[in-house]
Parts: structure tokens; sequence; C-alpha cells
């Protein structure tokens, strides 16, 4: 019985030492990588609205089709700033106005790609980074803008590739540090977005 005992310690002290060279084990750092199918668009791109209006802009991220408060306040700023860099708008705010302005509706839903993510994260983990892996995130952005009673809708998809370990990196892409990788896909997501919403003459 005392030998069982002694064993059952001994695995919770040798499982913990692994965890601890895990946090530690610079092996394990992540690098992420952005699809690169996506178009590359920017305000050279965007057609010129003659007489741009005010918009109110209501965004959310989701994560599994659930909200993501931290994501939201994390990314909004971003989706902010393109949508005043295109040009598409006199004023761009998220507080509503006094008078009826459009409203461009953005939600941003995660989608994760690659099945047993955490698992695969975790054996990556006890191997001390000896067998990577890589995990792949899909993004389903949606952008609906609504004036004078008429809504207009797009959809955009996206993807990025985060690689722990030893993994090679995905064939032609340059490795980017995550937080870097992820403003990049909401920048494109954005600018895509606009320029397909203008295209179907939602802001004239």
């Amino acid at each position: 019985m005392i030998d069982r005992i002694a064993s059952a310690r001994m695995a919770r002290a040798l499982l913990l030492a692994v965890l601890a060279s895990v946090t530690l084990s610079g092996c394990l750092s992540a690098k992420m990588y952005v699809d690169p199918k996506l178009p590359t668009v920017s305000k050279t791109d965007i057609p010129v609205v003659p007489t741009p209006q005010p918009v109110q802009v209501l965004f959310e991220f989701r994560t599994k089709g659930n909200a993501n408060v931290k994501a939201t306040t994390q990314m909004e700023p971003r989706i902010l700033s393109v949508a005043s860099a295109s040009g598409l708008f006199s004023n761009v705010s998220t507080a509503a106005q006094a008078n009826p302005v459009g409203t461009l509706k953005i939600t941003i839903d995660n989608i994760p790609l690659t099945d047993n993510a955490t698992a695969k994260g975790f054996g990556t983990g006890l191997t001390f980074g000896l067998a990577g892996s890589m995990v792949t995130d899909g993004y389903v952005y949606t952008a609906a803008y609504t004036r004078a009673g008429q809504t207009t809708e797009t959809t955009v998809k996206h993807a990025l590739y985060t690689t722990i370990g030893n993994h090679s990196a995905p064939m032609g892409l340059t490795a980017m540090q995550p937080l870097d990788a992820i403003d990049t896909a909401v920048d494109q997501m954005t600018w895509n977005a606009l320029k397909q919403l203008a295209d179907k003459h939602a802001f004239d």
C-alpha cells in the first residue's frame, strides 16, 4: 500500500515537472502564419464615394459562435482604423448618433479547423517540443451595412496557421508573432469586406 502511494506521488511530481518544462522551454514557442489566399486590398482599390456619410460600427468577435468579449475589445480599434482609412465614411464611431446614420455590423467567428487541437498541443508539450504540431484556425467575417432601410451584406473567409515546437512552416509562408499575425488577418478581412460592399454599391 505504501509503495502504491509513493508511486502515485512520484507520478504526480513527474507530471508537474513536465508541465513546468513545457512552460519554460524555448522549443515550444508558437509561430503563426497568415493564409495567402485572400486578395491584398488597400485604399487605392476602394471605389470613391462621392458623398461619404457617417457610420456607426457594431463589432463582435466570436469563438465557435459564442461572444468573446476580450477579443472584441482587442480587435475593435483595428476595425475602426481600417473603416476610417477607407474613405468610405465621413465619420466612424461606435456610439449611437442623434441623427439616423448608416450602421456597419461586423462579426468575426473563429472556428478551429484542426481536429483535437488541444490534444495535439498537449502531446507536443509531453515530448518537450521534439514532436511539433500545427493547428489551423478559420475565420468567418460577416459585414452588413444598413442605411435608409436597405441592408447589403458580404462574407469573407480567412485562416491562420500556428506551429508549436519543431514543426516545419507551411510552404512559402513567413512566420509572424501571434499578435502581429492576428492583426494582419483582421486588417485584410476588413479591407476585403469593405471593398466587396462598395462593389455592391452599398455606400452610394
